[in-house]
């Protein structure tokens, strides 16, 4: 077994209540071979007994795909149309790991499909830990260690009288005996126990500790016994020394003492350079990066990404069609390129993917500098962007492209992470911690300090509750006892639950707040003057102050942010803070243009980046503390905040009160959901069509005047922008 292997897949345990985690977390990425759709069976099974959806007694018919595993290992050798009871079938399932019953089990929702898309409505568990019903091995199946505990998170919330239907038991079945496969349970602090593999390898198995409801958690065990030993925190049965893995010598070593496969012409493959790794074109053709592993996935596991691509070509055709062959200095790939076998050395695996997977769990492992991930609602750039400025003489540091924060583009950035770096610094939106290919992004990362910068209705279509649900799991990826800097400003039902799941998991908390004096950084004084803002902080006994150019009231909540992820880092805060006054974010984040229209010169506010209701608030005060600063009239302009779906009404309904108090001048609105806003303020304009929006700010802007326009990404509101400039020209 490879180096990389023993440390993926060893033996791992961890034991946690419905409040935290009461041992130590596992150090990096750990994996099991093993599936979870039994998993998540059981449990959508057990919710639905306990809801009255489903009655225990009632009969399940078994399947023709039941009846194929009749001579399968454990099978109870089930017969096609044969009847039992559900709980008579979930408890065999359970007792035995019998593969006949766990598929006569997915009848109850009307098969395999309508069991599947039971258990998606609710958790956000990889797919790639889902590609056998049973979860028998399936290579390249792996399933997370962190994918186990939310199960075993779910299974906690279940009343405990309910886990008497899983209570291992001997079942009698046509006439033949069938051993449970746990004796754990007949010990009387044991309520239940759940064990899979061929050698039961794995477990989630329930018991009381001190009157409280605890699951121990064990994947690759050896065998039922030192597994079992291991779940009862057994003195005979202890865990081996952690596996490490060490960057040393040569790339060509790297490869093959830790992963496996081959190089097909071995006599190109020394001395390989390698200063950039990568899974596709992108970052080679836009920075020109040279000495490049580029790692060539196939169209199927391109499409475990990213699902709604069309691509139907391995990525071996993307080194010839963009040319970047003479960038590349080694090609890992499954599909093996004649043409280039003696040009550049390539390195054959099983499978591209799997390998990209263990790569980038390779290059965390070794990775030596300090690493901080984001998320949130609103500043998640200017946040990254904010650390990025302030640690520019510290040393080196590596973070998004843009804003690129979804699951492929936060799996590829994660490939890159290496000891070149200082500091990494990545953004995660939502969706770079779904479900897609081996799951959430943040599996793979150790950062020493997770920032969530706000949250709220953006990107509500999904669900805010959900979004709250998979962001809180950022923190999964946080080392153990390291810190989470949270913006104590965020709504009260939603900040306690990124508290909640910070503290089950052991982790340091620390606060920045607009008004919060509790908080561990939070603002004293705000002097608002026309070209930046001067800022007055209490910080953690101490004050610090600084000036911001780009300065709303968002802007400072971040630039605490990055103070508090600075002193988790190892930083003096006060070093820093000086820095802030040249700090400038995106192009069209605050973005102040002097224009002139018909010789009026006039300053419009560009703010198009992207928006959601809280970056729209933000905004909306911004404007109102830079009127004071001009002359001529204020216009305020604003085009309606995407993906918010049938709430979008409802959401923007939440600026009027911020709208009335800003008193525009003039306030021009384009898209739907503003039609419906009633306002106290005149005159107000709604337009069709963007164009009708620019044309209308050249006819109201006067000598100095101030236009503020924000509106999302997603409805393509920079448009106005780039209308602005033209007329200028004209």
């Amino acid at each position: 077994m490879k180096q990389m292997e023993k440390q993926l897949f060893q033996t791992t345990v961890m034991t946690f209540n419905k409040d935290r985690i009461t041992s130590e977390r596992p150090d990096g990425t750990r994996l099991s071979p093993w599936g979870t759709v039994h998993l998540l069976t059981y449990l959508v099974i057990l919710i639905d007994l306990e809801s009255g959806k489903l009655l225990p007694d009632q009969p399940i018919r078994f399947s023709d795909e039941a009846a194929k595993e009749f001579s399968a290992a454990r099978s109870t050798q089930g017969r096609v149309g044969e009847i039992r009871l559900l709980r008579d079938v979930l408890n065999q399932a359970v007792s035995l790991n019998a593969p006949d019953c766990i598929f006569a089990l997915f009848e109850v929702y009307g098969g395999l499909k309508g069991t599947l898309r039971r258990i998606n409505e609710y958790w956000n568990v990889s797919n790639y830990s889902r590609r056998t019903p049973t979860g028998r091995k399936k290579y390249p199946q792996r399933s997370n260690f962190y994918d186990y505990y939310k199960i075993g998170e779910y299974f906690l919330d279940l009343k405990e009288e309910t886990f008497s239907f899983i209570k291992n038991k001997d079942h009698i079945i046509h006439g033949k005996l069938y051993k449970a496969q746990s004796s754990l349970d007949e010990r009387n602090d044991v309520l239940a126990s759940i064990f899979w593999g061929t050698h039961q390898n794995d477990c989630l198995s329930f018991y009381k500790e001190k009157e409280q409801l605890t699951c121990s958690l064990v994947i690759n065990g050896k065998n039922y016994l030192h597994t079992a030993g291991l779940a009862m925190k057994s003195s005979d049965h202890s865990l081996e020394p952690a596996v490490k893995v060490e960057s040393k010598g040569t790339f060509e070593q790297c490869l093959e003492e830790n992963f496996e496969g081959y190089f097909l012409n071995k006599k190109i493959a020394e001395n390989i350079v390698v200063d950039h790794t990568v899974c596709d074109q992108s970052s080679i053709v836009r920075e020109n990066w040279k000495n490049v592993a580029y790692i060539s996935f196939s169209a199927e596991s391109f499409k475990a990404m990213l699902t709604r691509s069309k691509r139907d070509f391995h990525g071996n055709e993307l080194i010839s069609k963009y040319k970047i062959a003479e960038n590349i200095s080694i090609i890992i790939t499954d599909e093996p390129i004649p043409y280039l076998k003696d040009k550049i050395p390539q390195f054959i695996v099983p499978n591209s993917f799997a390998f990209a997977y263990e790569y980038a769990a390779y290059r965390m492992s070794t990775y030596q500098g300090k690493f901080c991930t984001i998320t949130g609602s609103a500043g998640k750039s200017s946040t990254r962007l904010m650390l990025a400025h302030l640690l520019s003489d510290s040393g080196e540091s590596f973070g998004n492209f843009g804003n690129a924060n979804l699951h492929y583009s936060a799996f590829s950035l994660s490939l890159e992470i290496n000891n070149q770096y200082d500091f990494i610094l990545l953004e995660a939106a939502v969706g770079a911690m779904n479900r897609l290919g081996y799951g959430n992004s943040a599996y793979l990362w150790q950062s020493d300090v997770a920032i969530v910068t706000s949250f709220g209705s953006a990107h509500a279509l999904s669900g805010i509750e959900g979004n709250l649900r998979v962001k809180e799991h950022l923190f999964l990826g946080v080392r153990e006892n390291g810190y989470v800097v949270l913006n104590k400003d965020i709504e009260e039902q939603y900040l306690n639950k990124f508290i909640k799941r910070a503290e089950s998991l052991n982790l340091n908390i620390l606060y920045s707040s607009l008004t919060d004096t509790t908080a561990d950084c939070y603002l004293l004084e705000k002097n608002v003057l026309r070209d930046k803002t001067e800022i007055r902080v209490a910080f953690r006994g101490r004050e610090i102050s600084f000036c911001l150019s780009i300065d709303s009231d968002g802007q400072i909540q971040n630039a605490m942010s990055s103070l508090l992820a600075l002193e988790a880092m190892g930083h003096h805060a006060e070093d820093y803070a000086q820095l802030f006054e040249s700090y400038e974010s995106f192009e069209r984040i605050l973005r102040p243009l002097e224009l002139t229209f018909d010789s009026k010169n006039v300053t419009v506010v560009d703010d198009t980046h992207n928006s959601s209701i809280e970056s729209m608030i933000n905004g909306i005060e911004h404007f109102t503390s830079k009127k004071p600063f001009y002359r001529g009239k204020k216009i305020l302009v604003l085009g309606e905040v995407a993906d918010l779906g049938n709430d979008a009404v409802k959401h923007h309904k939440r600026l009027i009160p911020y709208i009335n108090e800003s008193k525009p001048d003039h306030i021009i609105l384009y898209g739907a959901p503003f039609k419906e806003l009633s306002l106290d303020i005149e005159p107000v304009s709604w337009c069709e069509t963007k164009e009708e929006v620019a044309e209308l700010v050249i006819k109201e802007s006067s000598e100095d005047s101030l236009v503020f326009v924000k509106g999302s990404h997603g409805i393509g509101f920079h448009d106005v922008i780039e209308m602005l400039k033209k007329a200028e020209m004209v």
